[in-house]
Formats: C-alpha cells, structure tokens, sequence
C-alpha cells in the first residue's frame, strides 16, 4: 500500500471510522520509509501504534527535533521527559538547529512566578496621599 499524497485521501484514510489501525501503522511505517515524520506520527497516534510512537521520539531525539517532541508531549505526558528535552537541546545545538535549541531550553525552565499587579481600590488611602 503506497501512502497517500493528497490531502484529502491522507484525511479520509486517516480519519475514516472503518481504516483498521494495522492499515493506519502500515500507512505510517510507509511514511517513515519518506521521511515524512509528521505525517507518520499521524497515523501512529490513530492507531495507538506505541512502538511507532517510540520510533518517532528516538528519531526526534536523534535529529533534535522538537517539533516532533512537542507533538509527542501532546499525545501524553509519558512520552518526553525533561531529560529527552535537554537531550534534544544539545543535539538540535550541536547540528545549529538554534530555534529548535532555544524552544527545547524554553521546555525545561520551570514556569515564571507571575506577580499579580494589585487590584485598583484594594489601598484606597494610599491611592488618596498620592494624588494629594
């Protein structure tokens, strides 16, 4: 079976209620054959193909592709670790892949503390001295 290349038979094979997940890995592993990674990780992800799945990431990881990782990541938590990003960090560094280098840094720092601005009215006496 050849992978299709229009979109709309690439939507309909993948998002048709009766394609059995066997066609769906098949039609992934034929897309890996391409080097069409996204289009893989599509169809693995239908077909709830872990060990495609796991495929993609060590390919990922391979090449620093954090593209790949953060759709990965939205597929469920389990699959990228922090330590995965910092791997992929130093690879995507390491081939001048800055962008996805920055992206996978920007994945391992823990969320900023935002300091919520007080709200208007919450020290009215204050507010009063300085306009005086």
């Amino acid at each position: 079976m050849s992978a299709p290349t229009h979109y709309l038979k690439k939507r309909d094979l993948l998002w048709g209620t009766r394609t059995p997940p066997a066609t769906l890995s098949a039609t992934a592993r034929e897309y890996l054959r391409k080097e069409a990674w996204s289009d893989a990780l599509d169809f693995f992800e239908r077909a709830q193909d872990e060990e495609g799945l796991r495929e993609i990431k060590e390919l990922a990881l391979r090449m620093g592709d954090t593209f790949l990782l953060g759709r990965l990541e939205r597929i469920g938590a389990k699959w990228v670790t922090p330590a995965d990003w910092e791997k992929a960090r130093v690879v995507a560094a390491e081939r001048g892949i800055h962008s996805m280098a920055a992206f996978a840094e920007r994945k391992l720092k823990p969320p900023e503390q935002v300091q919520e601005p007080a709200a208007p009215g919450t020290k009215p006496l204050e507010e009063s001295a300085e306009q005086a």
